[in-house]
């Protein structure tokens, strides 16, 4: 009988609003979509300019970056 209790131990809360794994992460794809843009105008364009727009795709992808990877606890788990 103690077998029967562990198979329903581990039953999904239904309040957890957690994306489902097919769906796509829009926080990430809206920084990929703006470094495409951007890049797309850096590549016609000249100068200043294009140097500037290529900063914005780095920036845009970092950003992408920040939002899909897990966020850690950092220094707080540091303990000496």
């Amino acid at each position: 009988m103690p077998f029967l209790a562990y198979v329903h131990a581990n039953e999904p809360d239904p309040r957890d609003d957690r994306r489902a794994p097919w769906e796509p992460n829009w926080r990430v794809w809206r920084w990929v979509g703006a470094a495409a843009v951007a890049g797309y105008a850096s590549g016609h364009s000249h100068g200043a300019a294009s140097a500037l727009l290529m900063l914005l795709v780095f920036l845009f992808v970092c950003q992408a970056a920040a939002e899909a990877l897990p966020n850690g606890d950092g220094l707080r788990e540091h303990r000496q």
